[in-house]
């Protein structure tokens, strides 16, 4: 969603960014704050800090470009097969 945000906000200073577009763009805005506001809350009351290591995750990715993402992509895979093989200790 954090991404979604901030491409949101990144169209903002484009010229595709007319009438129509605002207008939606404000209202999905308004919406996914008022949707996600309980279920944030809740987290955050939980575990304080998760939040912002999820939001220096998305920055981190965010900044990388398609060559990064495709070695990053390529150790998730090899970590989560890791995780499914049998542990013979």
């Amino acid at each position: 969603m954090q991404a979604t945000l901030e491409q949101m906000d990144n169209l903002r200073g484009t010229s595709l960014y007319k009438l129509q577009l605002k207008y939606m763009m404000n209202k999905l805005e308004v919406l996914l704050e008022y949707t996600l506001r309980n279920p944030l809350n809740s987290l955050d009351k939980e575990d304080p800090d998760l939040l912002t290591r999820i939001q220096s995750n998305i920055e981190l990715v965010m900044g990388m470009d398609l060559e990064e993402l495709a070695m990053l992509r390529q150790e998730v895979d090899e970590y989560r097969a890791g995780k499914d093989e049998p542990n013979d200790s």
